[in-house]
């Protein structure tokens, strides 16, 4: 587009020109379109016109860049760039297992039940740690998960291992290149007294989501209607908590390590959170 300058295009312009070459990070943010200003001559006497030309990039949407093959595996539409990092790690959190938890054994005596994740009969009798305090170290052990990825359909390949007390979520713990039509697939899994079964996105199962910038959170997660969202996603939701709030760029895998029923009040899908960038 070419626009003609006003009589005192000499200083106009050199205003404008001031501004395209004005190093701001408003112009680094992907959400904003950028640009570039091309003049026909260096210099303009009053009176006289000159001729601009705008050449404006718009941001695209991730999905025009990266295809979700169901039910999660990523296929990018040309060769790009690809950056993980691991935003957090929730799976040392203690659950309430609709009562029956939240203690050393892992049931409320009070209210006996079977435990999350863990199993077994209350062995600790009459002890109730929810409702004394002595919820024990033991019980809130800093357990470890594993993050895996897997280019066309290659063996699985670690690329983070370790608690959340190990995650540094502004580290890059996988920094390759992709091709058009390769097909990306991550997984996790933690590990108690033995490994948890590996949720992955090639898999059909409710404990793996990928969203990206403008999602919904799923209905039928209690905790995100609830407000009970993890202090590392915060960030990355909408005030209200029911939308993402990615870069263009951006993918997050939310997974639910140690529940497989959506009805139970521990499945929150916050044990483990995993964002992906395409460039």
């Amino acid at each position: 587009m070419k626009l003609p300058s006003t009589p005192g295009g000499g200083r106009l312009l050199t205003g404008m020109i001031a501004i395209v070459g004005m190093p701001s990070q408003a112009f680094a943010d992907p959400e904003i379109p950028r640009g570039t200003l091309d003049v026909d001559r260096t210099l303009i006497r009053v009176g006289a016109q000159s001729q601009l030309q705008w050449q404006i990039e718009y941001p695209s949407r991730i999905t025009d860049q990266v295809d979700v093959i169901a039910p999660h595996v990523l296929k990018p539409r040309r060769d790009m760039k690809m950056r993980v990092r691991i935003l957090g790690s929730s799976f040392a959190d203690l659950k309430t297992n609709n009562g029956h938890g939240n203690n050393v054994d892992g049931i409320d005596s009070s209210n006996p039940g079977t435990s999350s994740g863990h199993g077994g009969e209350d062995t600790l009798g009459g002890i109730d740690d929810e409702k004394t305090g002595t919820v024990s170290t033991a019980a809130v052990t800093d357990y470890p998960v594993e993050v895996v990825w897997s280019k066309n359909n290659a063996a699985w390949s670690r690329i983070f291992y370790g608690p959340q007390s190990s995650v540094v979520p502004t580290a890059v713990v996988l920094n390759t290149k992709v091709a058009k039509g390769d097909t990306i697939d991550f997984g996790g899994r933690g590990f108690l007294t033995d490994w948890l079964p590996l949720y992955t996105t090639s898999s059909t199962t409710p404990n793996v989501l990928i969203l990206k910038n403008g999602d919904s959170v799923p209905e039928f997660i209690a905790a995100y209607r609830m407000g009970l969202v993890k202090g590392y996603l915060k960030p990355y939701l909408s005030s209200d908590f029911k939308t993402l709030n990615l870069g263009v760029n951006d993918f997050v895998v939310i997974m639910e390590l140690d529940e497989s029923n959506p009805a139970n009040s521990g499945f929150d899908l916050q044990d483990l959170a995993v964002l992906v960038t395409f460039e």
